[in-house]
């Protein structure tokens, strides 16, 4: 090998990690008024609530459920270090949603969440303030799988 091809070598090798870590998405912010349609917004306290319809296991129809009770409920708890969002489903199907959080109910970031099955609560958790989500974009999940990201 001449000195030439082994110092591309080595200089596309010492590349390599810098373009993997270039490649790492950046949280995803939205303002408030780019949030997607049909996005139940607000503080979860004392709740947050989607109404679902499923057919044929897949989602037909999804709405914020305003002041009525909806199929897929958040509710908010914590304190000034800690916020805590329990989500619960009375839907037959196990499903995955989209989640943003805000501190100022103006800017909303993208947040993992996992999904929900019947009859079980899932609880996410941030270890700073949390005042205001935006939950949508219901999905079912295939038969014994638990998604989360």
């Amino acid at each position: 090998m001449n000195g030439r091809l082994a110092g591309y070598l080595i200089l596309a090798a010492c590349a390599l990690p810098t373009v993997a870590l270039a490649a790492e998405p950046a949280p995803k912010t939205l303002a408030r008024g780019e949030l997607p349609a049909g996005f139940a917004i607000g503080t979860a306290s004392p709740s947050l609530a989607l109404q679902v319809e499923i057919a044929g296991g897949k989602v037909i129809a999804s709405a914020p459920a305003g002041d009525g009770p909806g199929n897929l409920r958040a509710t908010r708890s914590g304190d000034a270090m800690q916020t805590t969002l329990m989500v619960s489903s009375t839907l037959a199907e196990a499903v995955k949603f989209d989640l943003y959080v805000s501190r100022d109910g103006e800017q909303f970031t993208y947040a993992s969440s996992c999904g929900v099955t019947p009859g079980i609560s899932s609880f996410e958790m941030w270890e700073k303030p949390v005042t205001h989500f935006a939950m949508g974009n219901p999905r079912v999940l295939p038969k014994g799988g638990m998604a989360c990201d």
